[in-house]
């Protein structure tokens, strides 16, 4: 693969990857005390304490924060929205000072990217062998294509577990080529974390009729969705409003799918509802696809794990990392011939989320997005026509 892709592209990737290293390692102690680590953090020493409902009681976690960065860097008001169980290793971490707690949990989520590259190069090879026979090291390129993503650097500056989202979708592909129900459960966990993520992987499993890894998929995803019930049926409830309520915590324009486009132009007492019924018409679509059998399964898997993103309700840069699945799942369409090169849609990816990142009216991740997906799906489609279309001398 390295060896097709022009030198101008690597080296761009080099560079953002650079860059990204640069980031993150400087990020400034205000920046750290102001990211949502600290929410998370502070969710998770309410569990340790024993307060189980407190997380989602805003006056209990607000004050929690104040305690845990006592400089006002965040604000009290930023909701916890995540499932209980998510605040487990955030409980782990708070018996450390904060500092220390953030910098672990950068080193646990490479770890959680490294394990989602081997499990994917493991289940789904994206690399042919190099001319001489020997293997190109796959592990170690992917790992700098990932700290060339933005959402790799947003994930990381943010201490969101959104590494547990590209873990999850890596797992998915693994059962695609052997069903594992136990493996699949530990998929539908930790898709779980960012639950409007998940209806497209089980679709995924369901294309593919891996029949129990869906039901275990479920299972596990609704043993993370329920935890909240260890606090009180309160608990659930105040979870589900705090998700819905997402972005009324920030601006809308940040998110990077089409209800960041469109949102702004909507009443803010329709928003949540437009986005709601987009992210369902286009998971509706998907499941008739799923229904009706695609004929390459990485194919749908490649467009389900890109339309999912693209619909979300709620999909902030860090969420973006799951977009990796499908970004390796294209590679390995380009190496069966079925697309071309997809690096250079990629960079253009990134370079619109770098743009964004500087803060201008209209977000243009979403746009460049849906343009790339358009256009390597059109060029899939005429790919597979030209394989079925007989040669010449045969049809003669």
């Amino acid at each position: 693969m390295s060896r097709r892709v022009p030198r101008a592209l690597l080296a761009l990737v080099l560079a953002l990857a650079a860059a990204g290293v640069v980031v993150v390692l400087t990020q400034s102690p205000a920046s750290r005390l102001s990211s949502d680590f600290t929410i998370n953090y502070s969710a998770g020493t309410l569990v340790r304490q024993g307060h189980f409902a407190a997380p989602y009681q805003q006056a209990e976690l607000g004050d929690m924060m104040r305690r845990v960065a006592p400089s006002g860097a965040i604000d009290p008001r930023l909701p916890f929205s995540l499932p209980l169980g998510a605040a487990l290793p955030y409980a782990v971490l708070s018996l450390l000072p904060i500092e220390l707690a953030f910098r672990l949990w950068q080193l646990v989520t490479v770890a959680f990217l490294l394990m989602a590259v081997v499990l994917l190069q493991r289940a789904a090879p994206s690399v042919a062998s190099a001319g001489g026979g020997g293997k190109i090291a796959v592990p170690g390129l992917a790992m700098v294509g990932l700290l060339a993503a933005i959402p790799t650097w947003a994930t990381l500056t943010e201490g969101q577990p959104t590494a547990w989202l590209f873990l999850g979708g890596a797992v998915v592909v693994a059962v695609l080529r052997a069903d594992s129900p136990a493996l699949a459960a530990g998929a539908g966990l930790l898709l779980a974390v960012k639950p409007q993520y998940l209806p497209a992987y089980l679709a995924i499993l369901f294309a593919a009729r891996r029949w129990r890894s869906v039901a275990a998929a479920a299972a596990g995803a609704g043993l993370l969705l329920l935890s909240p019930l260890v606090g009180g049926t309160a608990g659930l409830m105040a979870m589900v409003h705090n998700a819905l309520s997402a972005n009324q915590a920030v601006a809308i324009r940040l998110n990077e799918s089409w209800i960041g486009l469109i949102g702004p132009a909507l009443p803010a007492s329709s928003a949540t509802v437009v986005a709601i019924v987009l992210y369902l018409g286009v998971l509706a679509a998907l499941l008739v696809v799923a229904w009706r059998r695609p004929s390459s399964v990485i194919g749908f898997a490649a467009l389900a794990g890109a339309l999912t993103v693209l619909a979300s309700p709620h999909a902030l840069p860090h969420d973006l990392l799951i977009l990796a699945v499908p970004a390796w799942l294209a590679f390995v369409l380009y190496r069966e011939g079925a697309l071309p090169n997809p690096l250079p849609g990629l960079l253009a990816v990134d370079v619109a989320l770098l743009l964004d990142l500087r803060g201008v009216d209209l977000p243009l991740g979403p746009i460049v997005m849906t343009a790339v997906v358009a256009w390597y799906g059109w060029q899939f489609r005429q790919r597979a026509a030209q394989r079925r279309r007989p040669p010449i001398g045969r049809a003669a």
